[in-house]
């Protein structure tokens, strides 16, 4: 009896060893992992730097941010949100000290501010938002001079544009809102836009001719290459 008690006890302590192994080589290959071809590709197509911009929050303008920020690849800081503001949907003008205000589905709001290239982002440990998310765009008034508009209490006055639909899952605002485009269409004077179904995010629509002003030459940043410099204009993947 003790005999048989004691080969049982060897038998399973033989198990255990293997099973521990067997989880240990689990664990293994999920750390190490294979990598996700879609979005390899994805980021892929985004292609290099432009030349003499540093990577930073002036880089990249217009382009799906959380793509590489984020724990699949791994750029630091890892993002929540990102996106870029521009001018209208026709020009590559991007605009600085646009607030966007984003509200998650627990009512926290964040405020985020463009900067002189026009990109916004909050990262993840400032902010985990649950989502969906409700978003906004508040732009300043400019007179005629090209000023900033202010109140009465020395406030910039600012025009209102609401997203009318959540932003779901996923915190590049590229993702959807697309630079490039995948069909070329045309204004009333015959010139050629380049924009989906949704566009990019923009102050000016259609019709709409507020002063924005340009990019200052002192910005860190440069505005994204036009289609014909760019692979990303026949993929619809460059961003916005």
């Amino acid at each position: 009896m003790k005999r048989n008690a004691s080969r049982l006890l060897r038998n399973t302590l033989t198990s255990l060893v293997a099973l521990s192994a067997v989880a240990g080589l689990a664990v293994t290959s999920l750390s190490t992992g294979c990598g996700n071809p879609a979005v390899d590709d994805k980021i892929a197509v985004l292609g290099g730097e432009q030349q003499g911009v540093p990577q930073g929050p002036f880089h990249r303008p217009g382009q799906p941010c959380t793509l590489c920020h984020s724990k699949y690849y791994g750029a630091k800081p890892e993002m929540s949100v990102a996106g870029t503001v521009f001018a209208d949907l026709k020009s590559f003008n991007t605009v600085d000290n646009v607030d966007v205000v984003l509200t998650d589905a627990v009512g926290e709001t964040r405020t985020l501010t463009t900067n002189c290239i026009g990109n916004f982002f909050i990262t993840k440990d400032s902010w985990d938002p649950q989502f969906p998310i409700a978003a906004e765009i508040r732009y300043p008034v400019y007179d005629s001079a090209g000023n900033v508009t202010k109140d009465d209490k020395d406030q910039i006055v600012r025009k209102v544009k609401a997203m009318g639909s959540w932003i779901n899952r996923d915190g590049s605002c590229a993702s959807c809102h697309t630079l490039y485009g995948r069909v070329p269409a045309v204004d009333q004077g015959q010139n050629p836009i380049w924009y989906d179904s949704t566009g990019w995010i923009y102050c000016n629509g259609p019709g709409e001719t507020a002063y924005l002003p340009p990019i200052p030459t002192t910005c860190g940043g440069k505005p994204p290459r036009d289609a014909s410099q760019t692979s990303a204009a026949s993929t619809g993947t460059g961003g916005g």
